[in-house]
């Protein structure tokens, strides 16, 4: 059964909302009442997600490694709803690679997606979501917690990430910052890029040192009405964690491998 939420009247941007976590969020949104604009670099798709919504809703190019274009997506959004009450910061990357075999650009590429396009991005969005006391809500990983091997140079941009969301609420105590740490969930384009001999052989050795303890993926629709309920609530939320079951059942942030301390 869905979750019920009420968002009517809510002004709401997602980035990263041109497939999986980001776009379920953004439809959820839109049917809960919120005025939607999605945003991402592929403008055709964002264009199409608009256009589907049950709600009023816009598409919105937004290529996070660029300034100007970042800036533009919240002056077009500002535009359309003459405000805005909240940002999601649903966009990433995560090349599968040895930290020995990563290259200059695939860790520029990195954090110019997952740690600089964030803040550019909230940058500009600041002045309209301070008028409205409003919230920013960002993806995290559960790596941050559990390194895996060949997906450093993704945990070192979250745990990057993770530090910026800590500057922006000692800057900026008049919004609302939350981290969102998500685990591994299936129809996403999270590993698009990555061939199956490499998927194959990281996998392999995740699961022999017990590293990656969860046996099924979660639902983006789990996932994103997760984020949605932090954007319907009142108060403040600081960091959530959204994780499937392991293979016991148990929930997966229990999971042995994942304590710390």
């Amino acid at each position: 059964m869905s979750m019920q939420f009420d968002l009517s009247g809510r002004r709401i941007l997602v980035v990263g909302a041109s497939s999986g976590v980001g776009l379920e969020t953004g439809r959820i949104a839109s049917a809960a009442g919120a005025r939607v604009a999605f945003a991402a670099r592929r403008e055709d798709r964002v264009r199409e997600a608009a256009a589907a919504a049950p709600g009023e809703a816009i598409g919105l190019r937004c290529d996070v490694c660029d300034a100007d274009a970042c800036r533009g997506a919240i002056e077009a959004a500002l535009e359309a709803f003459g405000g805005l009450d909240a940002l999601v910061y649903a966009t990433g990357m995560a090349p599968l690679t040895l930290l020995t075999d990563a290259t200059q650009e695939q860790w520029r590429n990195v954090f110019d997606t997952n740690v600089i396009g964030a803040s550019l991005v909230t940058a500009a969005a600041l002045p309209a979501l301070q008028a409205s006391h409003g919230r920013a809500v960002y993806i995290s990983s559960y790596s941050v917690r559990q390194p895996l091997p060949a997906l450093g140079l993704y945990r070192v941009s979250k745990v990057a990430l993770d530090g910026l969301i800590e500057s922006w609420r000692i800057e900026h105590p008049d919004v609302d910052f939350t981290r969102a740490i998500l685990g591994n969930t299936m129809d996403t384009e999270f590993a698009q890029n990555w061939s199956e001999e490499e998927t194959a052989e990281a996998a392999r050795v995740w699961v022999e040192r017990n590293l990656f303890p969860a046996a099924n993926l979660m639902p983006v629709r789990a996932a994103a009405e997760a984020l949605v309920a932090v954007l319907a609530t009142e108060g403040y939320v600081d960091d959530i964690a959204i994780m499937p079951r392991t293979r016991d059942g148990s929930p997966f942030a229990e999971h042995e491998s994942l304590k710390t301390g």
